[in-house]
C-alpha cells in the first residue's frame, strides 16, 4: 500500500530486479538479489475507498517505449466508484521484454501517478541467478542471514510502495 502519494515516478528495471533478495552474513549482513531475469505480467492498481477526495482522485500508469509512441492507461474515480486499473505491457513497450541482471537497469520501464493508500498487485515471472548474485544496497535494517525478502517496488531507498504480504526491509 503506497505511503505517499506519486506523480510520474519512474519504476526501472533494475526495481524489477531487486524485488526479491535474500540476507547472507559477510562482514556485515547484506542483501543479494536473487532474479537473474524478470518478466512483468500485468499490473492491477486500486484505490482506497473512503474519504472523497481519495476516491475522487486520478492514477495513470504510462508505458515507456522506445520504438514508438508511449501508452497510457488511467483512471479517474468517484465517490462511487474508487479509480482502478488493469493492465500489461503494450507489446513493443520497454515492460514488454525480459529485464536480466546487469543490462540497462537503470532503463525506464513505465511511470506511476498514484494517490497515497492505491495498493499495486504486480504479477512477474523469474529466472533465478544461478551463481553469485549482485550484491544490493545495505538497508537501514540488517537482513537476517538467509530469509528471502521481497523489497519495496519504488527501490530500497524510497519505501513508498512496500510490498503488504510478504517479508520485507527497510
Amino acid at each position: 500500500m503506497a505511503t505517499g502519494a506519486l506523480t510520474g515516478f519512474a519504476i526501472t528495471r533494475g526495481f524489477l530486479l531487486n524485488l526479491l533478495s535474500v540476507g547472507y552474513q559477510t562482514d556485515v549482513n547484506v542483501l543479494s538479489r536473487l532474479s537473474f531475469g524478470v518478466k512483468l505480467n500485468r499490473i492491477e492498481m486500486r484505490s482506497p475507498t473512503g474519504s472523497s477526495d481519495v476516491t475522487a482522485s486520478t492514477m495513470a500508469i504510462e508505458w515507456l517505449s522506445s520504438l514508438g509512441p508511449t501508452s497510457e492507461v488511467s483512471d479517474t474515480g468517484t465517490p462511487l466508484h474508487p479509480p482502478f486499473i488493469s493492465t500489461s505491457p503494450p507489446r513493443q513497450s520497454l515492460a514488454g521484454f525480459w529485464s536480466l541482471s546487469g543490462s540497462n537497469e537503470s532503463e525506464q520501464l513505465f511511470l506511476l501517478t498514484i494517490p497515497t493508500g492505491c495498493v499495486i498487485d504486480v504479477w512477474t515471472d523469474h529466472v533465478l541467478q544461478d551463481g553469485q548474485a549482485p550484491v544490493l544496497q545495505t538497508p537501514t535494517v540488517a537482513p537476517i542471514s538467509g530469509t528471502v525478502y521481497c523489497l519495496a517496488l519504488d527501490g530500497i531507498a524510497s519505501n513508498v510502495l512496500p510490498p503488504v504480504s510478504y517479508t520485507t526491509i527497510h
